[in-house]
C-alpha cells in the first residue's frame, strides 16, 4: 500500500481508514449474504434464522421461536450498508436474540 500511494499523505490515510474498516465491512457483508439469502429458505422447513449478540446466528423453530418472544427475548434490527450509517431497505428485518 506504501508504494501505491506514492507519498501522498491523503491517499496514505484513506488507506489506513480503509484497513481500520475491513473487519467491519467484511461483517457487513456476511451478513448482507446470509439475510438475503436463507431466512426464506428456513421459513419453507419451519426455522427462522435470529442473530445472537455476538454476531453470529442461530435457527430456531417456530415453537421456540414463540417461547423467545413470549420472554420478550427476540427484537428486530434492521439492516444498515456504508459502515452503519445508512439502512438498507432491500433487506428484511432481522430478528436479534437480545441478552
Amino acid at each position: 500500500c506504501e508504494d501505491l500511494a506514492e507519498g501522498n499523505e491523503y491517499i496514505r490515510q484513506l488507506q489506513q481508514k480503509s484497513a481500520a474498516n475491513k473487519e467491519a465491512i467484511q461483517r457487513e457483508a456476511r451478513n448482507a449474504y446470509y439475510m438475503k439469502n436463507y431466512p426464506d429458505w428456513f421459513a419453507s422447513v419451519g426455522k427462522n434464522m435470529i442473530k445472537k449478540p455476538d454476531g453470529t446466528f442461530m435457527v430456531v423453530d417456530d415453537a421456540e421461536l414463540q417461547k423467545l418472544k413470549d420472554e420478550n427475548k427476540v427484537g428486530l434490527e434492521y439492516a444498515t450498508t456504508m459502515g452503519g450509517r445508512v439502512m438498507d431497505l432491500t433487506q428484511k428485518p432481522i430478528l436479534v436474540l437480545r441478552e
